[in-house]
């Protein structure tokens, strides 16, 4: 890799749940910081290790924003060095099947380009194609409903718009959203969820018979039924290169949003697709909490440059919120606060470094 001056951070990807979460809040924050980082062992913990299409293409697309310098940028490679020059707003287009074909997530690309973008000078359009609703990542329906709302909490303005739906195995989806940027993140406490206002959400196919949408709305209203909850569930039938289908409900409370979907597979019933959704979906309920898990890990970085005490009450403490911590404190003065059990709920607290202060010097004569 080179000679290194003392100037960089180096992150080991193999730590804690050593999966893209690492290198993406890495690079992220290496780009809006312009602070180099050395990452090894990528994906360690993965089955197939290192860079996969929408790692490499997050990767290109925080160069591409920055004009930076990377070494190791290609599929398989767990090692990876990357120095940012300073970001600018512009228009950007990436696709996640530029280098190998792929139904990578488009959303992680996006989430790792957002930070950077929302605090540079000027107006960004930032257009990904890949996929918008597959495994192991946020759907895009995810970052529209609650995601983006939540981060217009802390001052963020942006809109978000699923182009072209994308389902595992075929990708070919796109999202395209626009970004303001803003001199200064908001503070903004997550203790409290506040009263449920609404749940609401969609039924989504393409290119499956069998009524399936239709079948999915009907059997999650009877399961919001029978919990004595309401719900308003559209269906949509949308043009897209394979077949896929998901449930996407979200839960609108006073302070915040919650959202929980289920992607469909083969062999499993539209009825029982509607039944984990709303099963998820009233175990959030049923905890005096204010954020979801997933949305916790996203906004970790967001609430470590705000640059004051934020509280954030949490669904679940996971291996994934740890690890995300770890990374964050290794670019930002941040301190952490974390009470609970793991895998149960608990409250987070992150604030800013305490600085020590230099012993005081004593007094000529004393002891």
């Amino acid at each position: 890799m080179g000679n290194r001056d003392s100037s960089y951070v180096r992150i080991d990807g193999s730590f804690g749940e050593g999966g893209g979460q690492i290198l993406r809040t890495a690079i992220s924050l290496s780009t809006h910081l312009r602070v180099p980082v050395e990452i090894v062992n990528i994906r360690k913990n993965r089955k197939y290790p290192g860079l996969m299409p929408q790692h490499l293409t997050a990767v290109k697309a925080c160069q591409a924003i920055c004009n930076g310098k990377v070494e190791g940028a290609e599929i398989n490679s767990e090692r990876l060095f990357f120095r940012p020059n300073k970001a600018k707003a512009g228009k950007y287009s990436f696709n996640v099947a530029e280098h190998k074909r792929s139904a990578g997530s488009a959303t992680l690309v996006f989430q790792t380009v957002l930070l950077p973008l929302l605090f540079v000078r000027g107006e960004s359009h930032i257009t990904i194609q890949g996929g918008t609703h597959v495994p192991w990542s946020p759907p895009a329906s995810y970052i529209r409903q609650v995601f983006l709302p939540v981060l217009e909490r802390l001052g963020c303005q942006t809109f978000f718009k699923i182009k072209r739906w994308g389902w595992y195995p075929e990708g070919g989806g796109e999202i395209y959203c626009h970004i303001k940027s803003l001199p200064k993140l908001t503070p903004y406490q997550f203790h409290q969820r506040g009263k449920l206002k609404r749940i609401y959400g969609l039924s989504v196919a393409s290119n499956i018979g069998n009524n399936v949408a239709n079948r999915q709305m009907k059997a999650a209203l009877k399961a919001l039924r029978n919990l004595k909850l309401r719900g308003d569930i559209q269906i949509k039938d949308v043009a897209a290169a394979g077949k896929g289908t998901i449930l996407f409900l979200t839960a609108e409370f006073e302070r915040v949003r919650a959202g929980f979907s289920t992607l469909g597979e083969r062999g499993i019933p539209a009825e029982k697709v509607a039944h984990r959704t709303v099963e998820d979906l009233n175990n959030f309920l049923g905890k005096s909490v204010c954020l979801d898990n997933y949305l916790a890990d996203q906004l970790i970085p967001y609430i470590a440059l705000c640059g004051e005490r934020v509280e954030m009450n949490v669904s679940r403490i996971t291996t994934h919120l740890l690890t995300n911590l770890w990374v964050v404190k290794k670019f930002l003065p941040i301190d952490y606060e974390l009470k609970g059990p793991h895998d149960l709920p608990g409250t987070l607290v992150i604030k800013p470094a305490e600085i020590p202060k230099p012993e005081e010097a004593k007094a000529p004569g004393a002891e």
